[in-house]
């Protein structure tokens, strides 16, 4: 990391980089933060170049807020990534993260999304709430570059078993990416993992139906780091409108 670059010293391996990150640690025991969060964290800097150049506080922060949303970067399940950003480690919730955040709050049973296609059937009613829609399936991967997104859509199970949809435009998902700072970054997850970060943006749209007043203090955390991690462009404010609600649940 970056102490060792400046002594001139090879990259720490895994192991080297588990005893700096402890030493570090804010935390007297491994019992105050998962010693297999401290784990899966060496591994995943171990291979990465950028992340390396970060400091261990940076590092150590995201630990935290990975303990306190209650997720975990065990690289099997896919829930958080640690990302390096202007020299600083940084979480990025994927929207399988997000999704269990959000069952965990208690706001739905169950929640996923899904990206529309222009050579598909699709029709949604938002007045009924319903929606219809049949995929087709590309031959290889060099056609499935070749399709064009024209939509993405939530759909929520309630805990009274009814469902509940979020359509978003692809023209809206995009401006949701062109206002994130960090989207043009050659390792912006939006280059990275397009797909992923086209049913992130409509699972966070969705939250905003899903959430109550009691849920929002459980996953007002994890909105709290979205937002300070994935800073916008900054918009004039459109005269008369009112922040008083203004959670910027749409940002990246």
């Amino acid at each position: 990391m970056t102490s060792l670059e400046k002594s001139g010293k090879k990259a720490p391996n895994e192991a080297q980089i588990r005893i700096d990150l402890l030493q570090h640690s804010p935390y007297s025991s491994y019992s105050d933060l998962n010693k297999y969060e401290i784990g899966y964290a060496a591994k995943i800097i171990s291979t990465n170049a950028d992340l390396q150049k970060c400091s261990y506080e940076s590092v150590m922060e995201c630990l935290v807020q990975i303990h306190k949303i209650g997720l975990t970067l065990n690289p099997t399940l896919k829930l958080v990534y640690l990302v390096a950003r202007d020299g600083k480690c940084v979480i990025e919730v994927s929207y399988i993260g997000l999704i269990a955040i959000l069952k965990k709050s208690g706001g739905c049973k169950y929640i996923d999304a899904f990206i529309v296609y222009a050579d598909e059937e699709f029709a949604y009613w938002p007045a009924s709430g319903s929606l219809t829609h049949k995929p087709t399936y590309a031959k290889s991967e060099a056609e499935q570059k070749k399709r064009e997104v024209i939509g993405v859509y939530s759909r929520a199970v309630l805990n009274t078993d009814d469902s509940m949809y979020c359509f978003m435009p692809m023209w809206e998902v995009d401006k949701v990416r062109n206002l994130t700072k960090s989207s043009s970054d050659k390792s912006s997850f939006w280059n990275l993992w397009t797909e992923e970060m086209i049913k992130k943006t409509v699972i966070k749209r969705h939250f905003k139906m899903l959430v109550t007043g009691t849920e929002l203090e459980s996953v007002s955390t994890m909105i709290e780091i979205e937002n300070e991690n994935n800073e916008m462009i900054v918009q004039p404010k459109t005269k008369g409108k009112s922040a008083l609600f203004d959670l910027n649940f749409d940002e990246q």
